[in-house]
């Protein structure tokens, strides 16, 4: 992964910043403050505030599903299933461990994931399979813990678009925009 992708992989957070940095190593870290790359303009994400137009890098599809260990695989049906080793961003966001910040209990799940993954996949291709790849509703069940992780998440996203718009003199327009990509 060049610096590039790795900034745009290290600033999205949750379980994409975790893989990232597994496979890059804390050396890395400190290079998503420098600032943007030359391919955020031409690849990454525009945003337009208040008039004005800001860029920052940002992953495609492929690039997260090539992150997350993603593959299409054909059922019996003849339909395309998404099967993955790593739980895909949709997934992990509003589970249980998508508390806003890589908590205790995420670092623990992920080195037990990553501990099953080592021992190696059995070749049951049923729900009880838990070392192999699995589809996003599978994640999404198995990432579920305590059901009210995502309120609890909503509310403190409330409370500190409140606190930053309110007390600390921010601009609630922006923050807004910012919240919700």
């Amino acid at each position: 992964m060049n610096e590039d992708r790795a900034r745009a992989a290290l600033l999205r957070g949750g379980i994409l910043w975790r893989l990232a940095l597994h496979s890059l190593g804390y050396d890395h870290l400190p290079n998503a403050l420098f600032g943007l790359s030359r391919d955020a303009v031409p690849f990454g994400q525009m945003l337009t505030l208040n008039g004005e137009t800001h860029f920052d890098d940002d992953l495609s599809e492929e690039e997260v599903d090539f992150i997350c260990g993603t593959y299409y695989v054909y059922t019996n049906n003849g339909c395309v299933e998404k099967l993955s080793w790593w739980p895909r961003p949709q997934a992990w966001a509003g589970s249980g461990l998508d508390v806003g910040f890589w908590s205790a209990r995420c670092e623990s799940w992920f080195q037990t994931r990553l501990d099953n993954i080592r021992q190696g996949v059995s070749r049951k291709r049923d729900s009880s399979d838990n070392n192999g790849p699995v589809n996003n509703t599978h994640w999404k069940h198995g990432l579920k813990f305590n059901g009210a992780t995502k309120k609890f998440k909503k509310n403190l996203d409330a409370a500190c678009y409140n606190f930053l718009a309110n007390k600390a003199n921010g601009k609630p327009f922006f923050l807004l925009v910012v919240m919700h990509l």
